[in-house]
């Protein structure tokens, strides 16, 4: 058949080929619908549907459950009549209301009480967990910000603090982004927002995304520019906000709201939320911030934080809760570099003295007070600092790269994408996403040391005292770090006896920072204060003149020792307390320097800081100079010496001159203070050229004026004590018991104040108004009894 029979035929039967089109057509529309309705959605406006035009949704319960549910309430109903229940029933309702309006009474007493009242009842209220979670959430949405503040300081549960804003969802960082550059750009004009500008914001464009808030849907990806801004915005925000002003434009622009929204973003970064919590700690020095914290949720992420396990945020957050606490009797303000090591919370007793801890070049609150390693420490050339850990890259380290991993490996990490904490992230993006290593105060499991002794006898004897916990008091145990060398005004003892021997060489504990974990256990009345600063080896790593060019002079000793003095005074450091100082390496110079400047101040606040100090501790201290810092003559174009250690080179005219003046203060002054010096007897290994290095002489540690001793550790482990039984951590004890006992005997302090003469007088006025007291005493007894 031809194509034209085809068509003839076809056109015999038109009703047939029309119906074959619209069936193929039908077809076609019903395989293709996904697609034309998505392509006509773009075109479509789209409208909720309002509530009240919603169809009414029914529930249909099927006839037996109804019938059973009802035979179940009219049961109820008939033992509700029983005498048992008449009597039992208002008894547990009762008690049941009673126990709820003691939680309420004892709220509004810690509200609207006198200080004493309002201390008792948050005390009373922390003891209560008998009630519900209802209960909690409705006493915290009727908690004011004065008594949340309490609640957190004193260690509450979590379930006083009402839950974190939009918890379930994250705000859009391209608009967060916008934000923080609106409210810095409202800071102009200024000199750091200025330069900050310059480097970070060139051109920033305006975001167009309706989408302000995601959920947890939407898993949030942020590219490696976007999460280097935000952690370089955390860090500017550390430096601005030291000036009260600063911080207080900050608050009152809704600054707490975008950090707030940023730790939602870093919350498995432990690193970036350390700067961050250091800003918040910034800004609740302001006056009226306590109201700001509270309304934006602040204080019960800070709670949150006390009890976290990485080191870092349990004490900077320790440090913005006691800023925050206006309320507590012991109160101390914390400027910035000062931090809070003991007590972190709210005591009932005032401290009876003062230690403070003062790292050296390259150091930190937990980098240079950390338990020592079993095996060798070296110091690497290039890493970053612990404590300062988000604000530069290229930092120098202090042994911290063989802790934390390879520099590949943090790299990588610092690029990682950021998922919010809310969401639970993908099993296949499982190489994406590295778990931040904390900075606990845990365990740490300790290599078993095999011991290298031919003598099989031997050997086996001292594996059994290794193993042996406990000896008689026969043996005598010599400290693991006796000194090797010491002078002739050396105290204290070099060994123990063996049933007072803790033998600690297989045990697994090992802290972050001893002064933290160690000495509180020792002396729980003393207020422990550790000091952090930055430092840098090169003009390459001093990150303090990356945000601002007002920053370059920070580097001196003097203008940085002159800086520290003022924040130190404001933290109320030797108010009617002895103070003990523990500096290492730098650290001491800065003690001494800051001490100078305390004699010679004006002040009163100021010249109770040299008037109370009892002990000073050098470790490690070039008080002459070091030999490091002659590498600058030798490696000038590579290294770059930074502004320390050029200061510190060996017999500096500069270090000379401070340490006469500091040995006349010592033989006038500061005559009563116990000085202990302590010097390393090994050099450090440099990982970096792979050579021993003598960081600090034995003749620059060395000074005519106390104890000293000189250790077989080298420079980084003076301030690392291997176990709380070392020769260095009981030495420290001593000294400060020492210092503690001197302050509290008056007898010095009066035979030097007062002559013989004086005295003799004194005492006889006193026997005279003595005995006249006592005739006074007697005559109304006389009287009576000649009245009777």
């Amino acid at each position: 058949m031809s194509l034209e029979d085809i068509k003839a035929t076809l056109r015999r039967f038109p009703k047939l080929l029309g119906g074959f089109g619209i069936l193929t057509t039908a077809g076609i529309i019903l395989y293709e619908s996904p697609q034309i309705r998505k392509y006509l959605s773009q075109y479509v406006e789209k409208k909720q549907q309002e509530p009240d035009k919603r169809r009414t949704e029914y529930i249909y319960i099927k006839y037996h459950i109804y019938r059973e549910s009802m035979r179940k309430l009219q049961q109820k109903q008939e033992d509700d009549k029983k005498w048992i229940s008449v009597i039992i029933n208002p008894i547990g309702k009762w008690w049941k209301s009673a126990k709820h309006s003691v939680a309420w009474r004892l709220l509004n007493i810690a509200q609207n009480g006198s200080q004493a009242e309002r201390l008792k009842a948050v005390q009373q209220l922390i003891c209560m967990d008998h009630l519900k979670d209802w209960d909690f959430r409705h006493l915290a949405q009727i908690c004011d910000a004065r008594t949340s503040v309490s609640l957190a300081r004193c260690g509450a549960d979590m379930r006083w603090f009402m839950p974190l804003p939009r918890r379930g969802c994250i705000r859009n960082p391209k608009l967060l982004l916008s934000d923080l550059h609106t409210m810095l750009d409202r800071l102009r004009p200024m000199s750091c927002v200025d330069h900050f500008f310059s480097k970070y914001f060139p051109n920033q464009a305006h975001v167009n995304d309706d989408s302000e808030f995601l959920t947890q849907d939407q898993i949030v990806s942020l590219s490696v520019l976007d999460t280097d801004l935000m952690k370089e915005i955390i860090s500017f925000l550390h430096h601005i906000t030291k000036d009260t002003k600063v911080a207080a434009k900050i608050i009152h622009e809704g600054g707490l709201m975008h950090l707030m929204e940023l730790r939602k973003i870093f919350a498995d970064d432990n690193e970036t939320l350390s700067t961050l919590c250091k800003v918040l700690a910034n800004l609740s020095l302001v006056e009226d911030a306590v109201e700001h914290f509270f309304v934006s949720g602040w204080v019960g992420a800070l709670a949150e934080w006390q009890q976290c396990p990485d080191l870092r945020l349990q004490v900077i957050s320790a440090k913005t809760m006691a800023n925050l606490d206006h309320d507590d009797p012991n109160q101390f303000t914390y400027p910035p570099n000062v931090y809070p090591l003991h007590p972190r919370v709210r005591t009932r007793r005032k401290p009876k003295a003062d230690i403070v801890f003062i790292h050296g070049l390259l150091g930190g609150v937990f980098i240079t007070w950390r338990q020592r390693d079993r095996k060798p420490t070296e110091l690497g050339l290039y890493g970053k600092n612990a404590f300062y850990t988000s604000e530069t890259d290229d930092v120098f380290l202090v042994g911290e790269q063989k802790r934390n991993g390879s520099r590949s490996q943090y790299n990588k990490q610092q690029g990682r994408p950021l998922i919010p904490a809310q969401i639970q992230p993908d099993p296949n993006r499982h190489n994406l996403k590295t778990k931040e290593a904390l900075l606990k105060a845990s365990k740490k499991k300790v290599e078993d040391t095999h011991l290298n002794i031919s003598d099989t006898a031997t050997k086996e004897f001292m594996e059994t005292l290794c193993s042996e916990a406990e000896l008689d008091s026969d043996w005598e145990v010599v400290h693991p770090d006796v000194p090797l060398e010491a002078n002739e005004n050396c105290r204290g003892n070099f060994s123990v006896s063996g049933n007072e021997w803790t033998n600690q060489d297989s045990s697994e504990e090992y802290t972050n920072c001893w002064p933290m974990e160690w000495l509180p256990d020792d002396y729980p009345d003393s207020r422990i204060i550790g000091i952090d600063y930055t430092s840098a080896v090169t003009e390459w790593s001093a990150n303090f003149t990356k945000y601002c060019p007002c920053e370059k002079g920070q580097g001196h000793i003097d203008v940085r020792a002159s800086s520290l003095l003022e924040r130190i005074a404001t933290a109320d450091v030797g108010n009617g307390r002895p103070v003990v100082w523990i500096g290492h390496s730098m650290g001491g110079l800065l003690t001494k320097l800051i001490l100078l400047k305390s004699v010679d101040s004006v002040e009163k606040n100021v010249q109770q800081l040299a008037k109370n100090t009892q002990a000073i501790v050098f470790l490690g201290t070039p008080h002459r100079g070091s030999p490091i810092a002659k590498w600058k003559q030798h490696m000038q174009v590579i290294l770059s010496p930074s502004i320390e250690v050029k200061e510190m080179e060996e017999n500096s005219p500069k270090l000379l001159e401070m340490h006469r003046r500091f040995m006349g203060c010592l033989h006038t002054v500061l005559r009563h203070v116990n000085v202990l010096s302590v010097a390393e007897g090994s050099p450090t290994m440099l990982t970096t050229f792979k050579f021993p290095l003598r960081i600090v002489t034995e003749e620059s540690s060395r000074i005519d004026f106390g104890e000293f001793f000189l250790l077989k550790d080298d420079h980084l482990s003076l301030s690392k004590p291997i176990y709380r039984q070392s020769f260095l951590y009981q030495r420290l004890l001593h000294v400060i018991s020492e210092a503690i006992k001197q302050s509290s005997d008056p007898k010095d302090t009066d035979e030097q104040s007062v002559p013989n003469t004086d005295l003799l007088t004194m005492n006889i006025i006193a026997v005279i108004l003595k005995g006249a007291k006592g005739l006074f005493e007697m005559l109304p007894r006389v009287a009576l009894r000649f009245t009777t």
